[in-house]
């Protein structure tokens, strides 16, 4: 292995729009952000009565929300880039309805084969 060729990591995945993620990986990045949401938003309305945790959980939903709405960006970037398409793309889940279909393309569309300019492979950092 080459001394500059780098590894995958949680905070590559997450958070760099750098190489390419396959279907699996994307989608299980948008479950971990749905799971993390959802336990907040649930933990909310859990603790209503009780308004030291109420914010406590409120804190935490909109701290959780700003680091999901950042890492599905690069997440979509980088699927993106794996269907050898440029990652300005992403800019379709803003459009009302049409992201919707686009969730569903990013989802489904299979991988392009081999290298391609964003990456050697699925699931590895640009090199």
């Amino acid at each position: 292995m080459q001394a500059s060729a780098r590894r995958p990591t949680i905070s590559w995945l997450l958070f760099s729009p750098s190489g390419r993620a396959g279907r699996q990986v994307f989608i299980l990045g948008w479950l971990f952000w749905l799971m993390i949401n959802g336990y907040t938003i649930a933990s909310i309305a859990l603790h209503r009565e009780d308004e030291a945790l109420y914010r406590l959980f409120s804190l935490l939903f909109f701290a959780g929300f700003a680091a999901s709405f950042a890492s599905t960006i690069m997440l979509g970037i980088k699927r993106l880039h794996d269907m050898g398409l440029s990652g300005l793309l992403v800019l379709v889940l803003f459009i009302p309805v049409v992201s919707f279909v686009m969730l569903f393309v990013l989802c489904l569309w299979p991988s392009r084969p081999g290298a391609n300019p964003y990456g050697p492979a699925p699931d590895w950092p640009q090199t």
